[in-house]
This record gives C-alpha cells, structure tokens and sequence, in this order.
C-alpha cells in the first residue's frame, strides 16, 4: 500500500523543509516499493517562491484536496508569519488534518497547526529560537524546547530545518 505524504509550502517557505523529508520519503520509497508518494499541495494549486527565491511547483491545490492523505507535513520558514495570517491557508490545513493519519510539522511550522488549533492540549516543538515565543503566543501547548521531534498522538513536531529529516525518518 502506498501512504501519501501532502506537503503544505507557501511563499517564503524554508526549501529545506520541504525537500529534506521529501526526500527520505522518496528514498524509502525506492527501497520498499512504493511505500511513500510525496505530493506538494499549495493553496489554489498555484506555484510558489521559497526563501531562497527559487520556485517550487505544486502537484494540487490545498483547498480542492480529497484524497485521504497518510501524512500531512507543513514546512516552516520566513513566510510563517503571513501564512499565518491567511485564514484560507489555515482552514485549509485543518480540513486536510481531519483527513490525515498523521499531522506533522517542520521548525515553525508548528505555528501554522498551531493557529489551526491542531496543537492544542498537546506537547509540541520548534526551532529553539522561536519556542519562548510560540509558548507564549499558544499557551495551550506544552512546548518542549530541548527535542528534536516531539511525538503527542498522530502529531508530530520537530525542531530546526535538519531536524524535519529526523521527523521523517521517524515516520519512516
């Protein structure tokens, strides 16, 4: 059976986010089979320009998503915080969560479950640099600066940039 990974990128995404789980799905993927797809799915299926300013093209749109996703991994990076202001974005991620096995996330993308109420009553982590921040600003959850990932029921969250391959390789 093949398990579909939905990744979420938005303008200013970190690329690494994205490409480092990716591609430990991918990889296993070649090793077991087919076991992984990854699919990059943008709001309205449009593509988008990462931090680095290189663009990333999308396999579907976000809000006209329907299959049943296995793994929903949302990227963090500079563009966070006006993706976190996108209340279309937000929406969507949570429609897509309550379709998801598993919802994870990548360094500050944490914010973006968070802010869908995805975190909620649960332990969660991000970059070192933002957790006083994301702790204050999301009371409801139990930030555990010091970890790597953080595993609290089908939500995952992991830390910095290298940390997302860590989470997928978890996940793997």
């Amino acid at each position: 059976m093949t398990r579909r990974i939905v990744i979420t990128p938005y303008d200013g995404v970190q690329l690494l986010d994205v490409v480092g789980p990716a591609e430990a799905f991918a990889l296993a993927a070649r090793l077991a089979s087919d076991a992984y797809q990854v699919e990059i799915a943008t709001l309205g299926g449009a593509d988008i320009t990462a931090s680095s300013g290189l663009r990333l093209g999308a396999h579907s749109s976000l809000t006209h998503h329907r299959k049943a996703v296995d793994t929903l991994l949302v990227p963090g990076g500079v563009g966070t915080l006006a993706a976190m202001t996108d209340p279309g974005f937000i929406a969507a991620i949570a429609k897509l969560a309550r379709r998801s096995r598993r919802v994870t996330s990548v360094c500050s993308g944490a914010y973006l479950l968070a802010e869908a109420g995805l975190l909620d009553g649960r332990r969660a982590t991000t970059h070192w640099s933002e957790c006083d921040r994301f702790a204050a600003r999301y009371p409801s959850v139990t930030v555990e600066p010091d970890a790597i990932y953080v595993r609290d029921g089908d939500r995952w969250t992991s830390a910095g940039v290298t940390a997302g391959i860590d989470l997928a390789l978890a996940l793997i």
